[in-house]
């Protein structure tokens, strides 16, 4: 840190070794904990951790508790305000860090953009509180395949849209799925579910907004003409 210019910060009076003193987050690495805190007129550089939980949701902007001793001083963690977005990510982590919704109703779909299935199989979908932090990991399975004629390819695909504080079209960078080519079956006119597959997909979400966030699953068919159908499907959020 830079003693030239907090030197008198850091001369405490021999009956106040013991101190408290607020910061604000300036800097703050995901990976290392290495972090610059603004603390009055003076930037704080690496100050040590007590609560190390804390370091997962620390970010930029996040205001926090310094306990000072003598010389040394160490971050405590986040200071929240009750109903805020921040008490509410700080308790979610606690008591409800992931969400899980499920669908097993089965839907098809028959087209190359992202959207709901047919009828009222939509979702499934689950909301969460987004922590300064802006991190989501977000698990989703499903059972798909062709359900109309056996055709050369049948494929579909699986991705999530995320809607609320944060607005993000359903993407293939995130998508569950397969290109699989299939040979056409003796008799064409077969009405059956040609080459099921049953998958799962893990993706990282970065930079949300803070605040109420909604994940919701959307499905696409990677090649028409030709109905793809999906049922089983589930999605889990980890709010981070």
């Amino acid at each position: 840190m830079r003693t030239d210019d907090v030197a008198s910060l850091l001369v405490l009076p021999p009956a106040d070794g013991i101190g408290f003193r607020q910061g604000v987050v300036v800097e703050w690495d995901r990976q290392t904990a290495q972090n610059r805190v603004q603390v009055g007129g003076s930037l704080m550089q690496d100050l040590p951790i007590l609560n190390t939980n804390e370091a997962l949701s620390l970010a930029p902007g996040s205001v926090v508790g310094i306990l000072t001793c003598g010389s040394t001083w160490f971050i405590l963690g986040r200071i929240t305000i009750p109903g805020s977005v921040e008490a509410a990510s700080a308790l979610s982590a606690v008591f409800a860090q992931i969400r899980v919704a499920t669908n097993n109703e089965a839907g098809t779909r028959n087209d190359a953009t992202y959207g709901d299935l047919s009828g009222t199989s939509v979702g499934p979908e689950v909301t969460v509180t987004i922590s300064p932090a802006g991190r989501a990991l977000v698990f989703w399975t499903a059972d798909y395949g062709q359900s109309s004629d056996w055709r050369p390819i049948a494929t579909g695909g699986v991705s999530v849209a995320v809607s609320g504080a944060t607005t993000r079209a359903a993407d293939a960078a995130w998508s569950l799925g397969s290109f699989l080519q299939h040979p056409v079956a003796p008799n064409p006119g077969a009405a059956l579910m040609a080459g099921g597959h049953q998958g799962a997909m893990m993706y990282l979400f970065e930079d949300l907004t803070p605040g109420s966030n909604t994940f919701t699953l959307k499905y696409r068919t990677r090649s028409t003409p030709g109905n793809v159908e999906f049922q089983s499907r589930q999605i889990a959020v980890l709010a981070m």
